[in-house]
């Protein structure tokens, strides 16, 4: 049979149904007596690129007639059972989810090269332990560290899980303490935009000088600060806390700072008032000094709060800052995890931009968390290996909310650069995010010069048709993505010199789907389905599928390795089956080749 030929088909007259093995991209029929509908499932298909996309479709014929069902151009979708079998393990590392791929080589992160490169794995919430190979059954005790990581070379995966010299397992990945804070702490005053925008900074009993000390990690120029002073509307005589008479100081070196005017703040009468102060000055620090509040005989306390502080250039306001503060009334460890997003290799330097996650018990047993934040954290590669040990971070103001909707950056990334091996590079890094309303997740898009990857106020967002340096204008250019996701460009095949993207259409659905774009930035097709998974139909029905991506360096254009994550609601259902809880591989592979 000719290997474009799905099916051959004898029709009659009336209505039949032809159920296919998996979705196929069928290349479009007019034929004179006979309707056509193509569906995946139940949903009916409109034209994608030339063809339609089905695993179902049902004709209305009005006489006797032969059909064939023809391959059009595009993918088709197959397990990849080799690569998944890989993580069938039963000692040790035995699952995870979260699963990114990273080319330790090289900074090389594009589809045909060499595939024989040294690989970075790393994966999110990890099971460790011990099952039985035959049954599957977890022996307890098993443990769940945040996340783990394996090396892959000459198809051979190298596991590591993070231990003590005691034995004790924990995550490579955690949040610095000092990050990992709440109560009066001065964060408060420059974490803007969230669901909470009542917190507060109060200082200690009657400092010497209460005293702020704002870094913005590289000279920035500020036209103005705006002040929101300490503000409690449940009771109001507390507002007497807020900063009077200030000092505020100014330069390069933060032993070294300089004057720049004292001024006074005027009380606030709600969350949203402030005082608005010129500056006028280039700088990476900024120092705060409160000299006096509004305690008078009527309310004596020795207390000095504030609500926020707003550092502008014009109209730009400025996020990534850093803040430490002489006394501080209450701190508190929140005891967060994370969850590490995507990330990119720059020169010798691996970055992550991951979720920071506490617990939150209202929630439905297998979703008792919320996110809180998003940080960046940056590792050395050394001898292509990376060494946690000595990462640094920082706090990352990609996680901000407006109106209905949440703005969050670091699903997916790809650097269109000339060290990526990207063809007509333009030097930039594409940081791909997800905009929701209303439960519905669309793509956004940020850029920033590779060289500036770590200064978030570089970034700009892509607003529909320009980038621009305001977060709130991220315009969506595709429906229906996932938590995770990738965008990678394709040199050669049905779609070569476009990009495709990569998700699970609606987060944890059983579609894996792709859209083609024609710019890192759009315009994208529609979202396409192209597999349904299996693993609810194979195990217990409170198993799930999520979060889908390509993984270019270790594939084709033509011949596009993809994972997706399995899990289940059920705790106790991934106890009794190692198998649920582990990544899976398919290809989506070129009809033509």
């Amino acid at each position: 049979m000719d290997s474009n030929i799905i099916k051959k088909i004898t029709m009659h007259r009336g209505k039949q149904v032809i159920k296919l093995d998996k979705i196929y991209p069928i290349k479009a029929e007019k034929r004179e007596n006979l309707d056509i509908t193509y569906l995946i499932d139940d949903e009916v298909q409109t034209l994608f690129m030339d063809v339609f996309y089905a695993n179902t479709v049902e004709f209305n014929a009005k006489k006797d007639l032969e059909l064939t069902l023809n391959l059009g151009k595009g993918y088709i979708a197959e397990k990849d059972e080799a690569f998944s079998e890989i993580f069938n393990r039963h000692n040790g590392w035995s699952g995870g989810d979260g699963i990114f791929s990273f080319n330790l080589e090289d900074e090389n992160d594009q589809f045909d090269q060499n595939k024989d490169k040294k690989t970075l794995f790393i994966f999110g919430d990890t099971f460790v332990g011990k099952s039985d190979e035959k049954t599957h059954q977890r022996f307890q005790p098993h443990l769940m560290p945040n996340n783990s990581l394996a090396y892959y070379k000459n198809k051979q995966m190298d596991f590591h899980i993070n231990q003590s010299d005691e034995g004790n397992v924990r995550a490579y990945y955690e949040m610095d303490a000092y990050y990992d804070q709440s109560g009066s702490i001065a964060r408060n005053l420059i974490t803007y935009d969230q669901k909470e925008n009542k917190l507060n900074y109060l200082s200690g009993y009657n400092p010497k000088q209460a005293e702020l000390l704002f870094d913005f990690h590289c000279e920035r120029t500020m036209t103005h600060v705006d002040i929101y002073n300490y503000f409690q509307d449940e009771e109001l005589y507390l507002n007497k806390r807020g900063l009077k008479d200030i000092a505020i100081y100014a330069g390069n070196d933060k032993n070294k700072l300089e004057l720049v005017k004292q001024t006074e703040i005027k009380p606030s009468t709600g969350y949203t008032s402030f005082t608005k102060v010129d500056l006028n000055v280039s700088t990476r620090y900024i120092k705060i000094v409160g000299l006096s509040n509004y305690n008078d005989a009527s309310f004596q306390e020795g207390l000095f709060g504030l609500h926020q502080v707003r550092f502008y250039e014009g109209n730009r306001l400025y996020r990534d800052i850093d803040v430490k503060a002489n006394s501080t009334f209450t701190i508190e460890q929140n005891h967060a995890w994370i969850w590490l997003q995507d990330g990119i290799v720059i020169k010798d330097q691996l970055y992550f931009i991951p979720l920071v996650v506490n617990t939150d018990l209202s929630q439905p047993e297998g979703l008792q968390f919320k996110i809180t934040g998003t940080a960046l954290f940056k590792t050395p590669v050394n001898n292509k290996e990376i060494n946690p040990d000595k990462r640094s971070q920082k706090m990352a103001p990609l996680l901000v909310y407006k109106d209905q909707s949440e703005y969050l950056y670091g699903a997916g990334i790809m650097a269109h650069t000339k060290a990526a091996g990207m063809v007509n590079p333009d030097g930039y890094i594409y940081i791909y995010g997800y905009k929701t309303t209303m439960g519905l997740r669309e793509m956004i898009v940020a850029r920033v010069k590779e060289e500036n990857f770590e200064h978030f106020d570089d970034w700009t967002y892509f607003n529909g048709e320009t980038f621009v340096s305001d977060i709130f204008e991220s315009s969506a250019i595709l429906a229906h993505v996932s938590c995770e996701l990738s965008v990678s460009r394709l040199n050669k095949g049905p779609y070569a010199n476009k990009y495709i993207a990569v998700f699970t259409y609606d987060v944890n659905t059983p579609y894996v789907a792709f859209a083609i774009g024609d710019t890192p930035y759009g315009p994208f097709t529609k979202p396409q389905k192209i597999y349904k998974t299996q693993e609810k139909e194979i195990f217990k029905e409170t198993t799930y599928t999520y979060n889908a991506k390509a993984h270019p360096h270790l594939s084709n254009s033509d011949d596009v390795l993809v994972t997706y994550n399995t899990n289940t609601y059920d705790f106790d259902h991934n106890m009794s089956n190692c198998l649920i809880y582990q990544p899976r591989f398919i290809r989506l592979k070129d009809t033509e080749k």
